[in-house]
């Protein structure tokens, strides 16, 4: 019974929250990078409006630039996301680094006093 207090114990108080951790952060990431990928459409379609209005000839040159723009930028990570990596990393990070020796500790003794 003792034992299976243990992991449970474990799991409940530091597995589980690493795990909503991850996947909350995940989330926010996901979220981010659509909204970025939806406002990037948006900003896109404004500049193919003015570029109408241009001759022929200066359209074309600033299609084939802005296209180049686009695959450079697009494989960067904004700075709204990188943002989100570095908090996420350091959040989970820090709770890994606090509560593993207490965790570890606490399963590992419960586990050996059960079996000697």
């Amino acid at each position: 019974m003792l034992q299976a207090f243990a992991v449970f114990d474990f799991v409940w108080n530091y597995v589980l929250p690493v795990m909503i951790f991850v996947y909350c952060y995940t989330r926010i990431l996901y979220i981010i990078r659509r909204h970025n990928k939806v406002v990037s459409g948006h900003v896109g379609d404004n500049q193919g409006v003015a570029m109408a209005t241009m001759p022929r000839g200066q359209n074309a040159e600033q299609v084939d630039e802005q296209a180049t723009e686009e695959a450079a930028t697009g494989a960067k990570l904004s700075r709204m996301e990188v943002n989100v990596l570095q908090t996420m990393i350091a959040i989970i990070l820090c709770f890994v680094l606090c509560w593993s020796p207490v965790s570890f500790a606490n399963i590992i003794q419960t586990l050996v006093v059960c079996y000697f």
